[in-house]
């Protein structure tokens, strides 16, 4: 699973972020509900690692439907982003799902030196993208959120897409956490996201440095999923 503003309209690059994180060594918990059923638990992570003996960032989300929802749709999604420390550019991205009946691997590997993405056992231009539909959840995290124009981040899922990254206002949200004031905004995309391709996401920030997302909405085809943080682990 799936920000934010600029002084101007010109699209943002990845590679101008090098500063550690404030999220690096995080794992958030999410109580995941569909259709206001309780549907199980999703989970985001950030830690220092290594990718064939370099330092990386490793960014992974995982969804795990409960045995009340399994019975009626199995939710097993595991998605992994491996990214450059000094660029904050994506080098490695996996994604496993299992959701109904449908099962499907996804390997992208990025090459800055060629200019392309080695995709699905294709070669594909990246062009200006520097983003898997993982890292740009978290790099939209170190964007400052206090301008009117709305962040654009240059995403590669299948090929280069471009996110824009709208603020819709501020809101205070309840969650098994805690109360938090947040930021809420809308990554839009014609191509891949977090959840799917064209899938509506919003993502409730918190309104302070951290930009911790303590709650996440999507619409899907069997109704609408809410997250809602439960946990944060350091």
């Amino acid at each position: 699973m799936c920000a934010l503003l600029l002084a101007t309209r010109a699209p943002v690059f990845a590679q101008e972020k090098t500063a550690p994180p404030q999220f690096l060594g995080e794992t958030l918990r999410y109580a995941m509900t569909i259709l206001g059923v309780a549907g199980g638990e999703l989970t985001l992570s950030a830690q220092p690692a290594e990718l064939a003996g370099h330092p990386a960032w490793k960014f992974e989300l995982s969804a795990v439907s409960n045995d009340f929802l399994s019975k009626l749709f199995l939710v097993r999604d595991y998605m992994v982003s491996w990214v450059d420390p000094r660029s904050f550019r994506s080098v490695r991205f996996e994604k496993h799902t299992v959701e109904g009946k449908r099962v499907r691997d996804e390997l992208t590997e990025f090459d800055y030196e060629t200019g392309v993405a080695r995709h699905e056992g294709k070669t594909v231009p990246l062009n200006d993208a520097t983003l898997d539909t993982l890292s740009s959840v978290y790099f939209l995290r170190t964007l400052p959120m206090d301008k009117e124009s709305p962040a654009e981040l240059q995403v590669f899922s299948g090929e280069t897409h471009v996110l824009r990254v709208e603020i819709q206002g501020r809101e205070s949200i309840k969650t098994p956490a805690g109360t938090f004031s947040t930021i809420r905004v809308e990554p839009k995309s014609s191509g891949g996201s977090l959840i799917g391709k064209g899938k509506n996401l919003v993502l409730w920030l918190t309104d302070d440095d951290r930009r911790i997302p303590v709650q996440i909405r999507s619409k899907l085809k069997v109704g609408t999923l809410i997250g809602k943080l439960r946990a944060i682990e350091r």
